[in-house]
This record gives C-alpha cells, structure tokens and sequence, in this order.
C-alpha cells in the first residue's frame, strides 16, 4: 500500500514588478492556511515519509510551515522538474520514490496538480471532477494498493480526502 499526499501550495502574494515568478512568496492569508493545513495533517495522522516539493519560494515556505506542525521528521527533496510540472512529470517523479517508503507528500503548482488528483481518480460519474474548484493550499490524499511506487497507474487511486482551506479556517 502505498499513499499519496497532493498539496498545492497556498496563496501567494500577488507579483510584482522586479520579481521572478519563482520567487514570489507567500501571502498573509498563506502562511496562515499552510500551518492550519499542517495541524490537520498532524491531527489526522497524515505522516508523509517523504516530500517532494518544488523549488518555488511559494512552495517551500508552504512545505515550512506544514512541517513545523508535523510531529516527526520527513525527508525532504526539492526537484527543479516540479515547478509548473505537467501531471505525467508529477508522476513520474512519484514513480522515482524509493520503495522503502510508504507515503509521499508532493507540493506543487496548478493545472498540475489538480490534474494529476483528476488523473489518479477511479473512473465513474459520480467521481468525474469531485474537487470543483482545487484552491490554493489544498490537500488530496490518495491510497494505491501496490507495493511499489513505480507500479502506481492513473485511473487506480482510491480517494481518502480532499480538504480545502476554508473548510479549517474561514479566514485562510
């Protein structure tokens, strides 16, 4: 069993002029959901052993503040590929994950992300699009019954959760 953890990373500051994309930071309203999003990860017992995170400053201060609230350590990896990756570069880089561990954690940008939950999802109607909108700062959580993480195929995820900011806090 093997189990994925999709986090988009939450709101930014809007960009400026002079600014790279690349390093635009968290907003306000970002740092409050990230560390929000950490304590319900912790209070679910939501322990990724590893987190696969793009370099973007957005993302790794997302991944920061999720991680302070996390109650043990977690390998952390930055990937170039990840900034803006498309869904087949977002699951090959799960596919690359060493066996030995059971949950990831990857942090990311949109479309990217949502597509890759959408792409993951079972097929039926009723899970067509469950997420609507997938906000900044949202959390999926997939389980896949295999045991290596190379065998992980779209269409085979089973959906655990899906969380948005708002739901923790209506101020995030």
């Amino acid at each position: 069993m093997k189990r994925v953890y999709l986090l988009r990373h939450a709101k930014a500051a809007s960009p400026e002029i002079g600014l790279e994309d690349l390093d635009r930071p968290l907003a306000p309203r970002g740092r409050r959901a990230s560390a929000r999003m950490g304590a319900y990860m912790r209070d679910l017992s939501y322990r990724p052993d590893i987190a696969l995170c793009s370099p973007a400053c957005r993302t790794r201060q997302t991944w920061d503040l999720v991680r302070r609230k996390l109650d043990r350590p977690v390998i952390e990896e930055f990937q170039a590929e990840l900034y803006h990756a498309d869904p087949r570069t977002l699951l090959a880089c799960l596919r690359r994950i060493g066996d030995s561990h059971s949950s990831a954690l990857l942090i990311g940008h949109n479309p990217g992300i949502q597509t890759l939950a959408l792409g993951l999802l079972g097929r039926s109607v009723a899970t067509a699009n469950p997420f609507g909108k997938y906000p900044t700062g949202a959390l999926t959580v997939f389980d896949f019954t295999v045991d290596r993480w190379r065998d992980i195929e779209p269409a085979t995820g089973v959906l655990i959760g899906f969380t948005r900011p708002k739901e923790l806090d209506p101020d995030a």
